[in-house]
Formats: C-alpha cells, structure tokens, sequence
C-alpha cells in the first residue's frame, strides 16, 4: 500500500504556448510579433526556472492551449517531472484559474499560490512571503502596476473571486479586494511589480533589471531573469537597442 504524502503548500504556474501572433499581442503592436513571441518565451523560461527550484512546495505548470503540450514542455527546464505539466481549463481566465486552484487544493494544498509567467522580477523570494501570508490572511495578492495582479494565493477555494466578464483592465486588483471583502476574507497585498504587456514597460523593466543585477551581484538574490535580461539589454541589437534607434527623435535632433 502506497503511503500517502503529507499535505503540502501548491504552486501553479500559468504559461502559455510561445506561438507568434497569440502571445503579448498588446505588446506585439510595438516590437513586432517575433520579438513578442521570444520575449514572452524568455519570461515563461526565467519563471519556471527559479520555481522549480522551490523546494517547500509542490508544483503544478497549467499550460494552454491543450493541442500545444510538447511545446509548452520546451519551457521546463530540466528537473521538471512530467506529472507537473496539466492542461488549463477552458473559458474565460476567471474560470481557468477557478479550476486550476480546485485542482490544487483537491490535490491536498494546505494552501494555494497561483502565478503567471510574464513578470520577469517576480521571485522565488516573493512566493515564500506569499505562502507565509497564507497562514495568518485568506486571500494575498501581488499587484500589478497595471491596476491587476501577477499574484494570488488563497487558504481555501473561493470561487467568488473569479466571478467576472472582463480581466484586461485596470480596476482587476480592486475589484477582487473588495470582492473578498464583501464576503469576510482576511486580505494582504505584496509590493507592486510591473508585467510586461505595451511596449512603454520595456524601457522601466530594463531599469529594474539593472538594479536586481547588482542585488544579484551582492549575493541578496540568486534567481534572477538572465534570459529576459540577455534579450532586452546584452545581446547585440536587443530590444531596448531597437526601440531606442526606431523612436521618432525630436525635431532639433534630425
């Protein structure tokens, strides 16, 4: 008789399939769908690097669409098992992070973090606090400097918070908070970061990525995104190079 594991916190990890035209579409408008389509596989690669490392708790990559499995698997690196790589949902995101939190916690979560893959300074550091959060508060959310959120972490399932027609916009966070609280959940935020969905996030995420190196240098950060940051601000003709040299320059610079 196989020995049942003990209950364990439970992290999923939303990605998506790096196909051109279907991913960052928004951002697409600016550098171009290529460029969007790497620069999002980039973020997704960063992302499930430092996770699998997390060692507290288990893990889940809910990946979509369902037809695009073998190249969502091209995101993992090594170390990944197999059974970690688990369809999203259909429907809207409302419903596809409903289901994937109910698969967590059916799976015997003690607690629930579900994040994205397009926050290149989310780290593996910020879940911990999340999860820590957990045991004092019901629902923590990691808010976007969109008005959204790159985090959320629940005690228990509550399928009230996902309960709306519309995502993209900036009252998400705020509607979710007030959600909560109508219905008697304990909430905590973390610090805001940024995501990366127009082209005007580039230029302040290569700022930030400048200072977590030096975190990274002084040895208070390990997990850092070198993939995002070779892309945008050390191979030759990286992003920020060519949004730089493309920007219309003003009329006395001509």
């Amino acid at each position: 008789m196989t020995e049942k594991q003990p209950s364990r916190p439970h992290l999923g990890v939303f990605v998506k399939a790096p196909l051109r035209g279907t991913v960052k579409t928004r951002l697409a408008k600016t550098i171009g769908e290529e460029n969007a389509r790497t620069l999002y596989e980039d973020m997704a690669a960063d992302t499930l690097q430092w996770a699998r490392k997390l060692s507290h708790c288990d893990k889940t990559v809910f990946y979509s669409p369902q037809k695009e499995r073998e190249l969502c698997r091209t995101l993992l690196a090594p170390g990944w098992s197999e059974t970690s790589l688990q369809p999203q949902a259909g429907g809207g995101l409302g419903n596809r992070m409903q289901t994937a939190f109910s698969q967590m916690f059916s799976q015997g979560a003690t607690v629930a973090v579900l994040i994205g893959s397009d926050c290149p300074l989310l780290d593996g550091n910020t879940v911990r606090k999340a999860f820590a959060s957990l045991k004092n508060n019901d629902l923590v959310l990691g808010p976007a400097s969109d008005g959204g959120y790159y985090l959320i972490g629940l005690r228990t399932p509550a399928p009230e918070l996902f309960q709306t027609g519309k995502w993209s916009h900036s009252l998400v966070l705020q509607q979710t908070i007030d959600r909560a609280r109508k219905t008697g959940l304990e909430v905590e935020l973390l610090p805001t970061l940024g995501d990366i969905d127009r082209g005007e996030d580039i230029a302040p995420l290569g700022e930030d990525l400048l200072e977590a190196w030096l975190h990274c240098r002084n040895g208070s950060r390990t997990d850092f995104p070198l993939r995002v940051f070779r892309r945008l601000l050390w191979e030759p003709e990286t992003l920020i190079y060519q949004l730089a040299t493309n920007s219309p320059q003003p009329a006395g610079n001509r």
